[in-house]
């Protein structure tokens, strides 16, 4: 009786367990997301398309710094590209030159708008150390315009450029035009190799008004940049570019050693420039550029020409 009950006893103590609900099966443990893929290459930006003297052709928000010198002008008036017609005959310089030395000095803003489109506002101040006239420090002609990137990838850009002149400088003291301009132009930039890239431009200057002297002006140029170093951001990258102009019409006069004044057709004038420099990147946002031109045909607009530029990007 005894070995009954306590079988009994048992079995009681053991019936509540097996009603327990059995866990329900959960499967396999879950696997963790894969990380996330790096971002896309979004292509060439401007610190990888700049050479020195060819407009960049990508859009950039970007603030720009830059003093350009220049010496042996010998036709300023030359299609009134520069500075007009002296007096009497047009607004300019109380009497013809035979030379000057000039020095711009211009602040650049550009935002984008969206990846391919830009504005872009430059201004500034010009000085002109004349050989005759007296010399004249003041504000010169400001510019404003836009860019759209029409084509762009990995390895090369495409720009179409418009900018318009504005006459905001004296033309009594050489420090402007004295008419509006407007210049639409093709940017481009093709990477030849990881270090190594092409820059083209090809500029239409049209000047609106000026006196019989103004005529347009075709801009050309290519250059080269080579990546020469580059770490954490920085970069040095040495550049060669060979810069023209070929004057479609207008005029230009020529003080003679006599003192008779000159006045010849500028149409069919070409100027080629050559210039070396350098591009130094400081880290992701802050870049110099430093340059030298000269003319290497026999007709010219200056002589030689340095260039100092600085450039923040935001």
């Amino acid at each position: 009786m005894a070995r009954l009950l306590a079988c009994l006893l048992l079995l009681a103590a053991a019936v509540p367990a097996l009603a327990q609900p059995l866990p329900a099966d959960t499967g396999p443990a879950p696997v963790p997301p894969p990380p996330p893929p790096p971002p896309p290459d979004t292509g060439l930006t401007v610190r990888d398309a700049s050479v020195g003297y060819i407009d960049p052709a990508p859009p950039a928000d970007q603030v720009r710094l830059r003093a350009d010198l220049g010496n042996d002008f010998p036709t300023p008036t030359r299609a009134e590209f520069f500075y007009p017609r002296s007096r009497p005959g047009g607004p300019g310089l109380p009497r013809p030159e035979r030379s000057i030395n000039f020095q711009d000095y211009t602040l650049y803003l550009e935002k984008t708008l969206e990846p391919a489109w830009s504005v872009f506002v430059e201004g500034g101040v010009r000085a002109i150390d004349p050989e005759i006239n007296a010399n004249s420090t003041d504000l010169t002609d400001a510019n404003i315009g836009f860019k759209y990137a029409f084509l762009a990838d990995q390895c090369q850009i495409w720009t179409f450029q418009l900018r318009a002149y504005l006459p905001t400088g004296s033309t009594a003291r050489g420090l402007g035009t004295g008419h509006f301009t407007f210049e639409p132009a093709i940017l481009g930039f093709v990477r030849l190799t990881e270090d190594l890239g092409l820059a083209a431009e090809l500029r239409y200057w049209d000047p609106v008004g000026g006196t019989d002297f103004a005529g347009p002006v075709v801009r050309y140029g290519l250059g080269l940049r080579y990546d020469l170093w580059q770490y954490d951001g920085w970069r040095f990258a040495p550049t060669v570019e060979a810069v023209g102009w070929s004057v479609l019409s207008g005029r230009e006069s020529r003080l003679l050693p006599d003192g008779t004044v000159r006045v010849l057709d500028s149409g069919g004038t070409n100027v080629v420039n050559l210039k070396l420099g350098a591009r130094i990147d400081l880290g992701e946002q802050a870049g110099l550029f430093v340059g030298y031109g000269r003319a290497v045909t026999g007709q010219q607009w200056y002589r030689e020409i340095v260039r100092v530029e600085f450039r923040w990007l935001y």
